[in-house]
């Protein structure tokens, strides 16, 4: 009878450490998709950030110039020839030699209907060729009012 008792309380911590082992295992995938999901959301944040501090500054600038000027941070910013382009470090802060984590494009337009009217299109790319974030604004230039 000893023996039977014996054998029951092996197989009885034999399926707690199953059950156990399971359970870490569960937990260890649902914190691993928990940190990719972080990850995103924080390049995510970063990028409406930036297409934030670019909507202002098309808004207060009067052409595409005065932007790559308001966004020039250690030289960062070039104008290209559909408007211009900023790289920055993963964590936002600007990257001088263009080789960043994300890229920051804005593209400046005149409206067809009004010239008074720009219409940009701001979007940020990390790796992908898809955008992060994409943000289209408009916005009179104050030169062309007067």
């Amino acid at each position: 009878m000893k023996r039977q008792q014996l054998t029951s309380f092996y197989f009885e911590a034999l399926l707690l450490v199953a059950a156990f082992a399971a359970m870490i295992l569960v937990l260890t995938g649902v914190f691993g998709t928990a940190r990719a999901r972080s990850v995103e959301a924080r390049r995510l944040t970063r990028a409406v950030t930036l297409a934030a501090n670019a909507a202002e500054a098309v808004s207060a600038a009067d052409s595409a110039e005065q932007t790559a000027a308001l966004l020039d941070e250690g030289g960062n910013v070039r104008i290209t020839a559909n408007g211009l382009e900023a790289a920055y470090l993963a964590d936002g802060s600007p990257c001088p030699d263009g080789n960043g984590a994300l890229c920051l494009t804005v593209s400046w337009e005149p409206s067809a209907e009004d010239a008074a009217l720009v219409v940009s299109r701001i979007a940020v790319y990390a790796a992908e060729e898809t955008p992060v974030y994409t943000l289209e604004t408009s916005h009179y230039r104050k030169e062309a009012a007067s």
